[in-house]
C-alpha cells in the first residue's frame, strides 16, 4: 500500500471509532445553551437543577450547576420557544422563556436568583439580542422571517451572503457563473475576506453540497424550508477544515406538535418595465413561483415531519443587445456602401501560390469566376469597375461586387443564419432583438423526518430533490443572434442521515452521514441541427466528420473582424456528474471549566465529466484575406479553424481531517478556545490516469515517444495525483473572548454592565482543497485527446485542405485515445499548445486568519461589531507558462530574415532556416524561440517542433486581505434591521 493509502486508511478507521464506538450516530446542526446562576449578591449557586425544555418538540433536558454556578447544555437542536428553568432550595424558581437557538450559537441565559419558597416563581422573556461572548468566530445568522419578508429576486438565501461583512460579489471570470442552481440561481462563489471565490464550504443540514468544479453550492432548499442559515467567515473552530473562505450551513425546518403550513405564489411582470432603447419592442417576461410548506406530528413528542415543494416557470425575451451585421447590400455581395457603413473595404490581395494545379485559392476563384485569378491580385482597387478590368487582371471583383458564384456553398447555406439590420448607429447597420425567450422550469421539493427516541437518540433525516431546464437563446461563448437556442437540464439532489446522543448531563455525541448528487449537460443544443453537408460543408475525406454525431450540425462561425457576430451551436457542452460521500462524528464532553470536542470527517468525491468542444469545427473570420471579415465568409476564407475530439475525464479525491478542540472558561467571563486540526487533501486524479504534466528532463516510459518532459501518471516519480498527497498539514486555532463584568462607575457605563460588551481576538491556519477546475482544464490534452488547430488557411467547406500553399494538412478524424506503449502517434499531436499540466510538487494552499474586534449590546435591542480583519494566502494555486516565447529570439531572427519573413505576431512557433541553405541545422537555424520549444526533436525533420506555448497550474501565488468591519442588528418586535460596512485592502 502507497504512503497516501496508509494514511487514508489510518484517518477512516479513526473516523470509524468516532462513529461507531459512541451509543448512536448523529451530527445535526446544533447549538449551544450556557450560563451562570448567582444569588443575590452576585455569588455563584452550586448546585442548582436546570431543566432546558420545548414544548413545541418535547425536548427535555436536565443538568446541574458546578462549583462556579455555571451549566451548559450541549448540542442542542435549533429552534424556537426553549426555556430554561432553575430550581434550587431558599430561591424562587426562576423560567427564562422564549429563547430562539441559532445554528452555532452559544447561547447564555444568567440568573440571579430571588430569596423566597421554591414554589414561588420568577419569569423573565429573553433578550431579542446578545453578544458573543464565548466563541472567537466571526460571522452572523440570518434567520427565516428575515429571508422571506424580503423581496428576493429568484427567492434563494444566497442572495443574502453579501449582507454580511467581508463579503464581495463574485470578481474572476465566468468560469464560476456557469454552474447555475435550479436553471438561473447563483451558487455563492463570494469572495470572503480575500479569499477566493471557490475556498467556501456550503452545508445544508451540516451536509457537504459541493459543486465540486468550482466548489460553488449545488443544492440549496427552497427558501420557505430554511429555518436559518449562518455565515461564519473568519477563525472558525477546528471543528472545520477544507476551505480558507467561509462556512456557509443552512438548517432547514423541522415539524412540531402542531400541524402548520403555508402556501406561496409569486408573480413578476413586464408590465411596469421599460424597453430597450434599440430593440424593436419590449420583451415579454413572465416569472411564477409557487409552492407552500407542510409539518406537524407523525407522533407526540417523538416524531415529527416537514416538506416543502417550489416550482418556477419563466419566460423572459432576452435583449441581444446591438449587434453590428451586413447591410442589406452587403448581403447580396455588394461592399460598394463601404463608405457609409464604415466597415472595411475589399483591399486585401489574393493569397495562394504560383504553382500551377495545387489547388491553392486563386485556381479555385479563377474556376468560381470563369476568368482568370493570381496569387497576389487585389481583390478591388479604385478604377476597377468593369468585368474587362478584372479579366486583364486590374482586381478579382470589379465594383466591389462578389457574384454568387464565387461564394463557398456554405455561405450560401447559411447566410439564412445572418439577422438582417433592425437599425443603423452612426451610419453602420445593426440588429438587436428582445423576440428570443429564455424559459426556465423547475421544481424542487424537501422532506424531513425527526425522531426522538429514549434508547438511540435523536435521529434526522433529510432528502431534497431538484430537477431544472434552463433554455438560453443565446448561449455564452457561442451564437449572439437568433436560431441556435441550446438547454442546460440540471439535477440535484442530497440525503442526509444524522443522530445526536445523550450520553448523561455532561457528553453529547453526533455523526452524520451524506450524499450528494449533481449531474447537468451544459449547453445541450436544441436547434441547428442536422447532417453537416446540408449546410453546404464536405463530410468525410478533406471535409468535416462530426466528433459526436448526435450533436452534428452547424459549426460555430464567428466574424470578429469589423462585425463581431456569431453563429452556430455551442462550441462547446459539457456532461457533469458529481457524487459526493460525505461521514463525520463529533464527540463533546464537559471536563470542570473545559468543554472539549473531537471528531473526525472523510470524504470521497466523484467528478465525471463528458465534454464535447468544437465536434463540427470550429471558424473565426478576421478579414485577413479580402480585407473583411463577412466577405471573407461568403468567399469561404477562414482565419482559424478547430476541431476537437470528445473529452473525457473521470475524477476522484478522499479528504480525511481529524480534531481536538477545548473551550476553556478561565473566569466566568473569560474563555481560551483553542484546537488543533490535521488534514489529508488528496488532489484530484483521473482513474485512468487520463492527465499530465511537464517536467524538463524527463522522459516518459508510459509513451516513450512523447516528447521529453511530458509525462503521466505512472512514470518513474509521478504518482496518480501527479502532485504527492500532502500528510503535514496540522491546522492550529486559538482565540480568546472577554466579557467585562463592570457594573458601576465610569467603566461600567462604558461597557454597558456584565453581559453586554465584549472583545475577541483570534487567530489560525486554514487548509483549502484545491477544485477540480484544474484538472478540468487538462482534459483531452494530448495524447489523450486531439485538439487540432489548423496550421494552414483552409477552405471553409472543406478545412483540412490548404488554400495557400496546397499543403493539405489531411484528415485527423475520427480520434482514439492511443493506449500506454504506442509509439508513432504523436506528430498528430505536435508541437504540444495550450495544454495545461499539473505542477509536480505543487502542494496544499492555505490561509492565515487573524481578527481583533469588539462588540456591545446597546439598549438591548440592537448590537454594534467593529473589528480588524486580516488574512493571508500562501501557496494559491496559479495558472504561468512553462514555456514563454523569447522576444529577444524573435526580434533576433526578424533582423536576419527582414520583416517580410522574419518571426512576427504567432511566429513563435516556426522553424526558420536562417542561413538560407535549404537545410535545416541544429545550432544554426531556429527551432522556434521557446525554451522548449525541441526537447526530443524526433519529428523536427518534418517540420514539427515539440512544445509551442503551455501553461502549467502551480502553488506559487500569495494574497494579503487587511479589513476594518462595522456591523449592527437591531430587532425591536416586527423589526429586524442588519447593516454592514467593509473598508479593506486585498492583494
Amino acid at each position: 500500500m502507497s504512503p497516501d493509502g496508509k494514511h487514508f486508511k489510518i484517518a477512516f478507521v479513526v473516523l470509524l471509532y468516532f462513529l461507531f464506538n459512541t451509543t448512536t450516530l448523529r451530527a445535526d446542526v446544533t447549538g449551544t445553551i450556557l450560563g451562570t446562576i448567582a444569588d443575590p449578591s452576585g455569588a455563584a449557586v452550586p448546585g442548582a437543577k436546570v431543566t432546558l425544555s420545548n414544548a413545541g418538540t418535547g425536548f427535555n433536558r436536565q443538568t446541574t450547576t458546578d462549583s462556579t454556578g455555571f451549566y451548559q447544555f450541549l448540542s442542542v437542536p435549533v429552534g424556537e420557544n426553549y426555556a430554561v428553568e432553575v430550581e434550587v432550595s431558599g430561591f424562587r424558581k426562576s423560567t427564562q422563556t422564549g429563547i430562539k437557538l441559532l445554528v452555532n450559537q452559544r447561547y447564555r441565559a444568567d440568573f440571579q436568583l430571588a430569596v423566597g419558597e421554591i414554589t414561588q416563581s420568577v419569569e423573565v422573556s429573553a433578550s431579542p439580542v446578545q453578544v458573543e461572548s464565548t466563541s472567537t468566530q466571526l460571522g452572523d445568522v440570518i434567520e427565516d422571517r428575515k429571508m422571506t419578508n424580503l423581496p428576493l429576486n429568484g427567492r434563494s438565501y444566497i442572495d443574502l451572503l453579501g449582507l454580511q461583512a467581508g463579503v464581495v460579489p463574485i470578481t474572476s471570470d465566468v468560469q464560476f457563473t456557469d454552474r447555475p442552481i435550479g436553471g438561473t440561481g447563483g451558487a455563492g462563489n463570494v469572495s470572503v475576506n480575500g479569499q477566493r471565490e471557490s475556498a467556501n464550504a456550503f452545508l445544508v443540514n451540516g451536509g457537504d453540497v459541493e459543486e465540486g468544479r468550482n466548489n460553488g453550492a449545488s443544492i440549496v432548499p427552497t427558501l420557505d424550508s430554511i429555518q436559518e442559515f449562518r455565515l461564519v467567515t473568519n477563525s472558525f473552530d477546528a471543528e472545520y477544515g477544507r476551505f480558507s473562505g467561509a462556512i456557509v450551513n443552512a438548517v432547514t425546518k423541522s415539524g412540531n406538535n402542531d400541524f402548520h403550513g403555508t402556501a406561496f405564489e409569486f408573480l413578476r411582470n413586464e408590465k411596469l418595465d421599460a424597453r430597450n432603447f434599440f430593440d424593436p419592442q419590449k420583451g415579454v417576461f413572465k416569472r411564477n413561483q409557487f409552492g407552500g410548506v407542510f409539518g406537524g406530528p407523525i407522533l407526540k413528542n417523538r416524531l415529527f415531519f416537514f416538506g416543502d415543494y417550489q416550482g418556477t416557470r419563466e419566460s423572459r425575451g432576452l435583449s441581444s443587445g446591438n449587434i453590428l451585421v451586413p447591410s442589406l447590400l452587403n448581403r447580396t455581395g455588394d461592399f460598394s456602401d463601404v463608405e457609409a457603413t464604415g466597415f472595411s473595404d475589399l483591399k486585401g490581395r489574393v493569397r495562394g501560390d504560383s504553382v500551377a494545379g495545387n489547388g491553392t485559392f486563386d485556381e479555385a476563384l479563377s474556376q468560381r469566376l470563369g476568368y482568370a485569378v493570381t496569387s497576389g491580385e487585389p481583390y478591388w482597387e479604385a478604377g476597377c469597375n468593369t468585368l474587362a478590368d478584372a479579366q486583364a487582371g486590374r482586381c478579382v471583383f470589379p465594383g466591389r461586387v462578389i457574384p454568387q458564384r464565387a461564394w463557398s456553398p456554405v455561405s450560401a447555406a447559411t447566410l439564412k443564419f445572418v439577422p438582417t439590420p433592425t437599425g443603423t448607429l452612426a451610419g453602420q447597420p445593426f440588429f438587436a432583438t428582445s423576440a428570443e425567450k429564455q424559459t426556465v422550469h423547475d421544481d424542487k421539493w424537501g422532506l424531513r423526518v425527526d425522531l426522538t427516541h429514549k434508547q438511540t437518540g435523536d435521529w434526522s433525516i433529510y432528502y431534497h430533490y431538484d430537477d431544472s431546464t434552463v433554455l438560453r437563446p443565446f448561449p455564452a461563448f457561442t451564437s449572439n443572434v437568433p436560431g441556435f437556442p441550446a438547454e442546460t437540464p440540471q439535477r440535484g439532489q442530497q440525503a442526509n442521515l444524522s443522530n445526536t446522543f445523550t450520553l448523561g448531563p455532561t457528553a453529547v455525541n453526533e455523526a452524520r452521514i451524506n450524499f450528494t448528487r449533481l449531474a447537468l449537460t451544459l449547453n445541450k443544443p436544441s436547434a441547428g441541427l442536422g447532417e453537416v453537408a446540408d449546410f453546404g460543408y464536405k463530410s468525410g475525406g478533406l471535409g468535416i466528420l462530426s466528433t459526436d454525431p448526435t450533436l452534428e450540425g452547424v459549426p460555430p462561425n464567428g466574424l470578429f473582424g469589423a462585425t463581431g457576430l456569431s453563429f452556430g451551436l455551442p462550441d462547446g457542452t459539457t456532461g457533469q456528474f458529481n457524487n459526493s460521500f460525505q461521514g463525520l462524528d463529533n464527540f463533546s464532553k464537559i471536563v470542570g471549566k473545559h468543554t472539549m470536542k473531537f471528531g473526525g470527517e472523510f470524504r470521497y468525491i466523484q467528478i465525471n465529466e463528458r465534454n464535447t468542444y468544437a465536434q463540427n469545427g470550429y471558424f473565426e473570420f478576421y478579414g485577413n484575406e479580402t480585407g473583411s471579415d463577412f466577405a471573407d465568409y461568403l468567399i469561404g476564407a477562414p482565419d482559424l479553424f478547430i476541431q476537437s475530439s470528445r473529452q473525457f475525464l473521470d475524477s476522484r479525491t478522499k479528504y480525511a481531517g481529524v480534531y481536538g478542540q477545548d473551550t476553556y472558561k478561565i473566569k466566568p467571563n473569560v474563555t481560551l478556545n483553542y484546537g488543533l486540526r490535521w488534514e489529508v487533501s488528496q488532489p484530484f486524479y483521473d482513474t485512468q490516469g487520463k492527465i499530465q504534466a511537464f517536467v524538463p528532463g524527463l522522459q516518459s516510459q508510459v509513451y516513450p515517444d512523447a516528447p521529453r518532459g511530458w509525462v503521466f501518471p505512472g512514470d518513474p516519480g509521478i504518482p496518480k495525483t501527479l502532485a504527492p498527497t500532502d500528510r503535514n498539514n496540522f491546522a492550529p486555532r486559538v482565540g480568546l473572548a472577554y466579557s467585562p463584568g463592570f457594573s458601576d462607575g465610569f467603566l461600567g457605563k462604558v461597557f454597558g454592565g456584565p453581559g453586554k460588551t465584549s472583545i475577541r481576538a483570534a487567530y489560525g491556519i486554514y487548509y483549502t482543497a484545491i477544485e477540480d477546475l484544474t484538472l478540468f482544464f487538462e482534459v483531452g490534452d494530448a495524447p489523450f485527446g486531439l485538439f487540432y488547430v489548423s496550421p494552414t488557411e483552409v477552405y471553409l467547406e472543406e478545412p483540412y485542405r490548404d488554400r495557400r500553399r496546397g499543403n493539405n494538412p489531411g484528415q485527423r478524424f475520427p480520434f482514439t485515445i492511443p493506449p500506454p506503449g504506442a509509439t508513432g502517434i504523436w506528430p498528430q499531436f505536435q508541437p504540444v499548445s495550450s495544454s495545461p499540466g499539473f505542477q509536480v510538487n505543487n502542494v496544499l494552499p492555505y490561509a492565515e486568519h487573524f481578527n481583533f474586534s469588539i462588540e456591545r449590546q446597546i439598549k438591548g435591542s440592537m448590537i454594534l461589531r467593529l473589528g480588524y480583519v486580516g488574512t493571508q494566502g500562501h501557496h494559491l494555486i496559479a495558472q504561468t507558462s512553462f514555456n514563454p516565447g523569447s522576444a529577444a529570439r524573435c526580434l533576433e531572427i526578424r533582423r536576419i530574415l527582414g520583416s517580410d519573413e522574419g518571426c512576427g505576431p504567432g511566429g513563435q512557433d516556426q522553424i526558420y532556416d536562417l542561413n538560407g541553405d535549404g537545410i535545416l541545422t541544429p545550432g544554426v537555424d531556429a527551432f522556434g524561440t521557446r525554451p522548449f520549444s525541441v526537447t526530443s526533436g524526433r519529428y523536427v525533420g518534418d517540420g514539427l517542433l515539440d512544445f509551442a506555448n503551455n501553461n502549467y497550474s502551480t502553488t506559487i501565488a500569495n494574497s494579503a486581505y487587511h479589513a476594518f468591519q462595522l456591523s449592527f442588528e437591531k430587532r425591536a418586535g416586527d423589526l429586524r434591521l442588519l447593516g454592514a460596512y467593509t473598508w479593506s485592502k486585498s492583494l
